[in-house]
């Protein structure tokens, strides 16, 4: 099979090659180990190793997940939100912002597929807690959240954990969407993304739903396993879900991560919502780090994928290993 697809609302592309497709047992492989020495500052007992604490969510006496900053941080506080423009070509300004890190767990050996339900749930409250609290600071224009697992998915320490990172621009990516969704909304007088998950849930690309939200391998994925889930009602953001909705959210993404762990694939889990103002409809990414892009993919921008859509969601449907 070779096919060019388009994305559902913006102008990307993908080949769908499967001729070169393996099976998904084909992707398990010795993946490079995260080098580490000393201490773990992650773990429970060694708080004292990471900057001061922002927040916490405890059971009992003992902490299950803790948020501090980045001791190591991409943005900081520190001087001015604005950027300028000199001489037409040289646009720069401080890197202006707070770099959060979130710990998903005290214990170095467990994974965030392996937490229940509730205690994804609980990640998910902390990540709404954290977005709207950054939202305050006065110069931020998009807060990012996302998690990356494994080392070929940029991760430098193993014990599992999301970042956040709060700054003064509005990123290229997440604008080209916000666009397309009001061009969309202008011409149709409703959301492109609420039309995709009604037209998605009848297809091949299905992989999961319950009340509140929807997974599916999108139709032009350009990471082999590229997974996505919705919200089907039209939420904006995080923030505006409710109890059950969370949970069932939660659920989802503890789904698609069992069957990633299977594949013991790096990945990057991250969240699309709308910055302030703008029309957006809440859904999660996750992109397995399987295949290395080569020049084609570096050249042109149009992705090479060996594994389809619909091959995925079928791996994702089957029933996980015991």
């Amino acid at each position: 099979m070779h096919e060019l697809r388009k994305d559902y609302i913006f102008n990307r592309w993908v080949i769908v090659n499967t001729e070169r497709a393996k099976r998904p047992k084909d992707f398990i492989k010795q993946h490079p180990k995260i080098k580490e020495e000393g201490p773990c500052p992650f773990c429970t007992g060694n708080e004292r190793l990471t900057p001061p604490e922002i927040a916490r969510v405890t059971e009992g006496k003992d902490w299950i997940i803790r948020v501090f900053p980045n001791k190591f941080p991409a943005v900081t506080l520190k001087g001015s939100s604005e950027v300028k423009t000199r001489d037409d070509f040289f646009t720069s300004g401080d890197a202006f912002g707070q770099h959060e890190v979130i710990v998903e767990t005290p214990n170095h050996s467990e994974q965030l597929s392996s937490l229940s339900v509730d205690r994804i749930k609980q990640l998910l409250q902390m990540y709404a807690q954290r977005i709207k609290s950054l939202y305050k600071v006065k110069g931020i224009k998009f807060v990012a959240v996302f998690k990356n697992h494994g080392l070929e998915s940029g991760t430098s320490l193993s014990h599992e954990h999301s970042q956040v990172i709060a700054y003064n621009k509005m990123p290229v990516n997440v604008m080209r969407e916000v666009r397309a969704i009001e061009s969309y909304y202008r011409k149709h007088r409703k959301c492109p993304y609420c039309s995709v998950v009604d037209i998605e849930r009848k297809g091949p690309r299905r992989i999961a739903e319950n009340d509140s939200f929807f997974a599916f391998a999108p139709y032009a994925s350009i990471f082999e396993f590229e997974a996505g889930i919705f919200s089907k009602r039209h939420a904006t953001n995080l923030g505006r879900l409710n109890d059950s909705e969370l949970r069932d959210l939660a659920e989802l993404i503890k789904k698609i991560l069992v069957k990633l762990a299977e594949l013991d694939a790096p990945y990057n889990m991250y969240l699309h919502e709308a910055p302030p103002g703008r029309k957006h409809h809440l859904h999660i990414k996750f992109t397995p780090r399987l295949i290395t892009w080569g020049g084609f993919e570096h050249c042109t921008g149009c992705i090479i994928n060996t594994v389809s859509p619909e091959q995925a969601a079928e791996f994702y449907r089957e029933q996980p290993e015991k």
